[in-house]
């Protein structure tokens, strides 16, 4: 791997860690639901004269936008708000990838590997020993909260690959903008 690949790696990580801190601090100046919207209006303005819309039927956009944009944003927020540390947050939001496997796997008619079962397993033991952590360090329920918006990440991955977008780019700006 190249030196520049590895450094554009650490950026993406970098930005994504900060991100969590930032929505922290924001929650203490805003309630959840308008720091989001108020995040997604940040970056739509922009986009919208650099972004062509995504050339999908526009059912598809409304519902990756509601599930992600206002479900999966909506519950991380509050979750965040209710007590949900910025870097446990972080960590249990990436089970989404077990969430999107398995919601792929029923609705999409994917194939499960034993690997990938396994290795699903893993994850979602370490999720439980976080859990099991904020259990006796914070409120649950916010930390439902946030595993139940990693549920929604992964119902809006379902939707976008159902939707098949043949313009990635836009799709990932467009729907909806600021998809983190």
């Amino acid at each position: 791997m190249r030196p520049a690949h590895v450094l554009l790696a650490l950026a993406v990580a970098a930005v994504w860690g900060v991100n969590f801190v930032v929505v922290e601090i924001g929650l203490r100046h805003f309630p959840p639901l308008l720091f989001s919207a108020l995040r997604f209006l940040a970056a739509a303005l922009p986009a919208v004269f650099f972004v062509r819309r995504p050339r999908v039927a526009l059912r598809w956009v409304v519902a990756v936008g509601l599930v992600l944009g206002v479900g999966k944003f909506g519950l991380l927020f509050i979750g965040m708000r209710q007590g949900m540390p910025a870097g446990l947050s972080s960590l249990v939001l990436q089970v989404q990838a077990v969430f999107t496997a398995v919601l792929a796997a029923t609705l999409l008619r994917e194939r499960l590997g034993g690997v990938r079962i396994a290795g699903m397993a893993v994850a979602l033991a370490g999720i439980a020993v976080a859990a099991a952590g904020q259990g006796t360090t914070g409120p649950l329920g916010a930390f439902a909260l946030v595993v139940g918006a990693a549920v929604l990440w992964g119902v809006s991955n379902v939707l976008t690959r159902k939707a098949a977008p043949p313009d990635a780019l836009s799709w990932m700006m467009g729907v909806p903008p600021g998809r983190a």
